[in-house]
């Protein structure tokens, strides 16, 4: 999905002054980094994490575990993410080689545009296998299989139910759709987390806000994967109409929430955490993201005109707030942020510099060569694949394709013993802490799928 294109500048300030946003601004507290010391503090930047798995898989009694690393080894089937002595009658088998087979089509065409590129079509194969594992016989995806990241995570799913459904999983990415549906509260936000089993969050971790937007557009997404399918159902309804029929409830939802905490655009949206995770005192720039993109899909999704105006005044909003200090991670500084990486990587790109965009990778570059969240965060020497996948899956949407292929290769050349993508990568290269993520997996196979489309 491209996001609609925009009123030049003048008109969207007009509109912005129409509803008194203006005056709203100068009551809005800016964030402050010095009161937060968020990474003022001395860290190692050699910092050792363990590795606790190389990745994850099926072991002969059907039972997903950690494999190698600090968890038991285990032998497994070559290619596959299935123990060697799983009996071939076992339904686990059946749903690896259906899941296999749907996403042949996709694996044809990148093989035509990346044929020179062996190294990319390995991490597409790892990379498949890592976000089937992490879904396989769930609701929606797991963040990962390690304890603390056993949970469904909205923002993570968001990124995950649209890699599906470009893959050729369109079924099974809607799916993931309406079961975040079903959690989503009456006032349009998500929790946290979420446990697969029960669809509870597991702790009084406080709720998130970029689910909404981010969720909102995935459902857009998806719906252009949908459209672009032939077909129609017994009622006569085209595959799109019948998907955005179903996920009605997530998009009126998700955009009236939009709609009302921001004034119709004309205002800050609620303090909230983000992917950092961390309590926050002040809006971040991943929230304002998260934000517009929710706005600009619903507008997309419903063709209301009043989204439309709320798209647009909420744009200027965040171009004369963080845009004027060059979009650091609070309004009032804070240092640049990943997040940033989310609007283009949203479809969203007539909003951060080119520039600024591409020279992420330097200003928030770490010593085993992929970037950190944020300049602010700890000066560990760590890479953390979330933030650095998700750069790339940018760069490729905004048609930067070398830029984005160097970070898919580091990414390619960063990988497990196993093959499975990290979360970290350590100042000497070596990965680290928890493998596979599913949010580090979508975000390479929306890459390499933007990369075959370029």
């Amino acid at each position: 999905m491209e996001a609609p294109g925009r009123h030049p500048r003048s008109s969207r300030r007009q509109l912005l002054r129409g509803v008194g946003a203006v005056t709203a601004l100068g009551a809005v507290g800016a964030g402050s980094l010095a009161a937060r010391q968020l990474g003022g503090d001395d860290v190692d930047p050699h910092r050792e994490i363990p590795l606790w798995s190389e990745t994850v898989a099926y072991d002969r009694a059907a039972q997903r575990v950690l494999v190698g690393g600090r968890a038991a080894p285990l032998d497994l089937a070559p290619g596959s993410r299935l123990a060697a002595e799983l009996p071939d009658t076992s339904p686990i088998r059946r749903r690896a080689d259906a899941f296999s087979t749907g996403a042949a089509d996709w694996r044809v065409a990148l093989t035509e545009h990346l044929g020179a590129e062996p190294l990319l079509l390995e991490l597409a194969e790892t990379a498949l296998q890592d976000l089937w594992i992490l879904s396989d016989d769930l609701p929606a995806p797991a963040a990962g299989w390690s304890s603390s990241w056993r949970f469904i995570w909205p923002r993570d799913a968001a990124f995950c139910a649209v890699a599906l459904a470009r893959i050729g999983h369109l079924d099974r990415a809607e799916e993931v759709l309406i079961h975040l549906q079903s959690l989503q509260a009456p006032d349009g936000w998500f929790e946290a987390r979420y446990e697969p089993g029960t669809g509870k969050a597991p702790d009084g971790r406080r709720r998130q806000f970029d689910g909404t937007g981010l969720l909102l557009w995935a459902t857009a997404e998806v719906a252009a994967v949908a459209g672009a399918a032939d077909g129609a159902d017994a009622d006569g309804a085209t595959r799109r109409e019948a998907l955005l029929g179903r996920l009605s409830p997530l998009v009126t939802r998700s955009l009236s929430a939009l709609r009302s905490v921001t004034r119709d655009g004309a205002g800050l949206p609620p303090v909230s955490p983000d992917y950092w995770e961390r309590r926050e005192r002040s809006v971040t720039l991943g929230i304002m993201t998260a934000t517009l993109t929710g706005l600009r899909a619903g507008a997309q999704l419903t063709g209301d005109s009043a989204a439309r105006r709320a798209a647009e005044t909420f744009t200027l909003l965040l171009e004369e707030t963080f845009g004027r200090n060059g979009f650091p991670r609070y309004r009032g500084g804070g240092g640049a942020d990943s997040a940033l990486a989310f609007l283009d990587a949203t479809g969203v790109h007539d909003v951060a510099p080119r520039a600024q965009l591409l020279g992420l990778r330097s200003e928030l570059s770490r010593p085993g060569g992929g970037i950190a969240p944020g300049s602010a965060w700890h000066q560990d020497g760590v890479s953390w694949t979330p933030s650095t996948s998700l750069l790339a899956l940018a760069l490729a949407r905004a048609g930067e394709a070398d830029a984005a292929t160097q970070i898919l290769r580091w990414l390619a050349e960063h990988r497990t013993a196993a093959g499975s993508l990290p979360e970290k990568v350590l100042f000497d290269g070596r990965p680290a802490e928890v493998a596979p993520l599913a949010w580090t997996a979508a975000n390479v196979l929306l890459t390499l799928d933007e990369l075959a489309r370029l």
